[in-house]
């Protein structure tokens, strides 16, 4: 587990900050994860052992999706705590006028971050707070 989170996680996940995730990457990311995780336990598919009991085996409480949305709060509070003149804040900010082309996500980054804040019950302006926003944006717990 120590070579999947050094490596193989820190790959799968190099720039996600700036992801906008959709239900195809959340999915995909999950089965690179299990593949691996399967492959570690050497436990074939044809053994229909559900993912559930290898998270329990390798002791991986967190998933990779987890992990992105964690990375992208931490990012986004930092951004916001930025100067207005900065132009990661600027990016973050800006809202075409263009109507988007057909074809193009129907997502902003900046809902889907409300939407991760939403399901962690973080509210908009707590950015402001480092250390209460940096203990908010870690892996949620799991019931």
């Amino acid at each position: 587990m120590t070579l999947y989170t050094a490596v193989v996680e820190t790959i799968l996940t190099y720039g996600s900050e700036c992801w906008q995730m959709t239900e195809k990457s959340k999915r995909q990311l999950e089965v690179v994860e299990m593949d691996y995780l399967r492959r570690a336990c050497r436990i074939s598919k044809l053994e229909h052992i559900p993912n559930t009991e290898i998270r329990r085996k390798t002791g991986r409480i967190y998933n990779t999706v987890d992990t992105v949305e964690s990375k992208q709060l931490l990012w986004y509070g930092h951004v916001m705590r930025m100067g207005d003149e900065r132009w990661p804040k600027r990016a973050i900010q800006y809202v075409p006028w263009n109507k988007r082309r057909i074809g193009r996500p129907t997502l902003e980054w900046r809902e889907g971050i409300r939407k991760i804040m939403e399901d962690r019950a973080i509210e908009e302006e707590e950015w402001t707070d480092r250390k209460r926003w940096r203990s908010k944006c870690g892996m949620r717990q799991k019931l």
